[in-house]
């Protein structure tokens, strides 16, 4: 959501996402995650940050907790939703409302964030509102199973408009407890690693995720296929999201292990001044409009329209669909990711801006050519446009963070910190997508009869084509109006990020194919070290 989001695994120590626990986002290794230390570490007196192996300890577990939290987001997310919302039969309008509800939900990101400042207490609050996050999913799956399965497929509309609001009330529960967690972070991940920091956290998080995504998809096709049997579909997807909730629940528990450096409260003017900063800061403002026209036009898009398209125009299975919406794109963050990462520490925010936006023009357009016999095409797109889309969603993230600590009012920049920077940044970004979501939904459904066949024999176009096209125009608006009026005078040349940026694929990339043939010479040495020890003994 602020997640942008969302929604993605949203590393080293999405997620982020640029949410807690991306947004994500927003995508091998041990299927097993190390467990939290038994002991809680000590809290730091107020001004004396943790540092050393506390501090190294403290990053470790954060990282922990989203390799559980990232597989929470993937299983809940992809296939077992799209199956599980058509089940209930909604119309394109009723699509492009459950896309805008996570931006929805966030307007109560400006209560909690007056909370948090009025009391200080974020890590309670941050414990209220994700708790209820995770644990509401049970209740999500099972009351709509248990009405169509009590009372057969009519029931599914009632099912549905039970889905709806509390589907709105679990990303509530995220607004008021993501704040809290973005201002807490803030002051615990060093300025100077934190694009580093959260890149890694967000690789490590794909250990687990990419193996959980491309197993539910194959147990949706082997036990759901098409999806034709409303009930028991409903069924396999309720278990599928009951099991995703213990492990959200399990994401949120590892911060009781996490100190805190305490907050104190803010009242009357300081509070209002707080609140009032991130409005009265033009730079921050031209960026959550770049930000927040990419939001309208890429979120809604990206989370929903794709999927429902992929099953109900394209006709791929549900295991094709995580593969292509989920699996493949978190392979490319983790080559990708790490490369986003160094960037943003070394060459600022605005060159990486405009590569990734640029690169999202076309990838949105590409869209209109995807069906059954290119499918191939849709797992291109998706993996690139993830890819890109990431390194927009770490630069927000680092961003709003660097503007939310606590301790930049004695930077000298004349900004405030604390939660205010992300309540309001948010608030904007959330009703852009929110706006979107029901844009792109009324545009659906006023098309949902259209089709055009431009060329002989070539596809048929329909409402879906249309979207991708306005998407696409939108994100190159995003770029002309609003970057060039971003200012970053320590940032470096667009084209000297690109060389650097393609310099450290290049790396990465030869780092995977050469390494297993190191591990087998270092092998193959440590084979002839030893005969030639015994030869010699």
């Amino acid at each position: 959501m602020a997640r942008l989001s969302s929604g993605k695994m949203r590393l080293a120590a999405m997620d982020l996402d640029t949410q807690p626990g991306t947004g994500g986002n927003q995508a091998g290794g041990s299927a097993v995650a190390p467990e939290p230390r038994a002991e809680p570490l000590p809290v730091p007196p107020p001004d004396r940050p943790v540092t050393g192996d506390r501090l190294h300890n403290m990053l470790g577990l954060v990282t922990v907790a989203w390799v559980f939290g990232n597989v929470w987001y993937v299983t809940i997310t992809g296939a077992p939703f799209a199956l599980f919302t058509l089940a209930m039969k909604p119309s394109p309008f009723e699509i492009g409302l459950i896309s805008a509800i996570p931006y929805m939900a966030a307007l109560v990101s400006i209560p909690g964030s007056l909370l948090i400042e009025r009391t200080g207490q974020r890590k309670r609050i941050f414990f209220f509102g994700l708790y209820f996050q995770r644990g509401i999913w049970i209740l999500l799956a099972l009351w709509p199973l248990w009405l169509v399965s009590r009372y057969g497929p009519e029931a599914a509309p009632a099912a549905l408009w039970f889905f709806i609001p509390a589907f709105f009330l679990m990303h509530a529960g995220n607004a008021v407890g993501g704040p809290a967690w973005v201002s807490w972070m803030a002051d615990v991940v060093p300025h100077r690693t934190r694009g580093k920091y959260f890149a890694r956290r967000r690789m490590w998080a794909l250990l687990l995720a990419i193996p959980a995504a491309w197993f539910v998809g194959w147990l949706l096709d082997k036990q759901v296929g098409r999806g034709s049997d409303v009930v028991l579909t409903m069924r396999w997807c309720a278990m599928i999201f009951v099991a995703a909730a213990i492990f959200g629940l399990l994401d949120i528990a590892a911060f009781h292990f996490v100190p805190i450096t305490p907050q104190a409260p803010r009242k009357g003017a300081g509070l209002l001044k707080a609140m009032a900063g991130p409005l009265k800061d033009k730079q921050y403002l031209w960026f959550a409009g770049y930000v927040a026209t990419l939001m309208f036009a890429v979120v809604p898009i990206q989370q929903q329209f794709y999927q429902f398209f992929l099953i109900e125009k394209v006709g791929i299975t549900s295991r094709s669909v995580q593969v292509m919406m989920l699996v493949l794109p978190a392979l490319v963050q983790l080559l990708l990711i790490p490369v986003w990462g160094r960037a943003a520490d070394r060459m600022g925010k605005r060159p990486l801006l405009i590569m990734a936006t640029l690169g999202l023009v076309p990838i949105g357009l590409g869209w209109v050519f995807v069906d059954k016999d290119t499918a191939w095409l849709g797992y291109l797109l998706a993996a690139l446009g993830v890819a890109l889309w990431s390194g927009v969603d770490l630069v927000n993230f680092n961003f709003v963070l660097e503007m939310s600590s606590s301790k930049s009012a004695k930077d000298g920049t004349g900004r405030v910190g604390g939660t205010a920077y992300h309540a309001v940044n948010s608030v904007i970004l959330n009703v852009a997508a929110l706006t979107g979501g029901l844009a792109w939904g009324a545009i659906a459904q006023y098309l949902k009869d259209w089709h055009w066949t431009p060329i002989a024999g070539w596809k048929t176009l329909g409402n879906y084509e249309v979207l991708f096209v306005l998407s696409g125009v939108l994100r190159l608006a995003a770029v002309a109006i609003f970057l060039p009026r971003i200012i970053e005078p320590a940032a470096r040349p667009t084209f000297e990020a690109i060389r650097f940026m393609g310099a450290n694929i290049y790396n990465n990339v030869t780092n995977v194919i050469t390494q297993p043939l190191r591990l087998i010479r270092a092998r193959k040495i440590d084979r002839r070290t030893k005969r030639a020890m015994r030869r010699a003994a």
